[in-house]
């Protein structure tokens, strides 16, 4: 089973992400669209969750929607991504998970992942 489930629609921002994984030693699994991560969800669960807020035919806050009503998770494994600002979308969302900007760079996400694989254990 895969450690992070990455949802991002952008192939070279989840390629840098699962990089990043990989550098981590985690196994990664990515879903390029919220219907999809949705799917995955159902089958499975990950140690982390990496959700863009923008997604096609799904947002990222109807797959935390899903997680919290569906799954009963707290999110405390999850990292939302936005290119919105990050105080808005924490009050928006209101639940004890990661915000950080969406960026190209992917040292943040690398540190947000490896911060919630660990928290778990």
């Amino acid at each position: 089973m895969p450690d992070i489930l990455i949802v991002e629609d952008n192939p070279l921002i989840a390629a840098a992400i699962e990089r990043a994984g990989e550098r981590l030693q985690l196994q990664t699994e990515i879903a390029s669209d919220g219907w999809e991560a949705i799917e995955r969800l159902r089958d499975g669960s990950y140690r982390a969750i990496v959700i863009d807020t923008d997604l096609p035919r799904h947002s990222g806050f109807g797959v935390l929607s899903y997680l919290r009503e569906e799954k009963g998770e707290h999110l405390r494994n999850v990292i939302l991504m936005t290119s919105a600002d990050t105080d808005a979308v924490r009050q928006r969302v209101n639940e004890p998970l990661q915000i950080i900007a969406k960026t190209e760079e992917v040292d943040e996400i690398a540190e947000a992942v490896t911060s919630a694989c660990c928290a778990e254990e």
